[in-house]
């Protein structure tokens, strides 16, 4: 910095905005303190604050959409998973039934198949059933952004009446 901008009370220019920024920077991104930053730099301690607080919100900012972004697509790739598996039992249980319809039209009217099978084929509609309630869990849970715009919703409402 010059000496001149040492000095100088009041709004600085862009110019010296920027070299600022440079300036102080390195400091933000090693999590040295403004109080310490501005004690090295000879930057004033509302100025260093005001920068760190600027760069803190944009990360924040940032985060918070990427984390939003992250969990939509995790909500999705869930869902999808449910999908894949659901087809997967639904394919089992119909290769189940044809065995028995076979079973019953070698014997006469009679399945002759095994308790493991039988077994099989209640483990099979369970596992249906807890997965078609677990994606329609999935499905009607509402994600962080809809969760959040709703809560602040809430508290807009309760500070307005209180």
């Amino acid at each position: 910095m010059t000496e001149e901008m040492d000095n100088k009370i009041g709004r600085p220019s862009e110019t010296e905005q920027l070299e600022i920024e440079r300036k102080l920077r390195p400091y933000f991104e090693k999590l040295i303190t403004p109080y310490v930053t501005s004690r090295e730099t000879g930057i004033n301690i509302k100025t260093v604050r005001k920068y760190f607080k600027e760069w803190s919100e944009e990360i924040r900012d940032s985060e918070h959409q990427d984390f939003i972004e992250r969990s939509k697509t995790a909500k999705e790739q869930a869902i999808l998973a449910c999908d894949r598996q659901l087809l997967i039992l639904y394919k089992a249980q119909e290769d189940f039934e044809k065995q028995v319809e076979d079973s019953i039209k070698q014997s006469g009217g009679t399945p002759k198949l095994d308790r493991w099978l039988y077994k099989q084929r209640i483990e099979i509609s369970n596992a249906i059933v807890n997965l078609t309630i677990l994606k329609t869990t999935l499905e009607n849970t509402p994600t962080a952004d809809i969760t959040l715009a709703k809560r602040m919703q809430e508290l807009l409402k309760e500070y307005a009446i209180a």
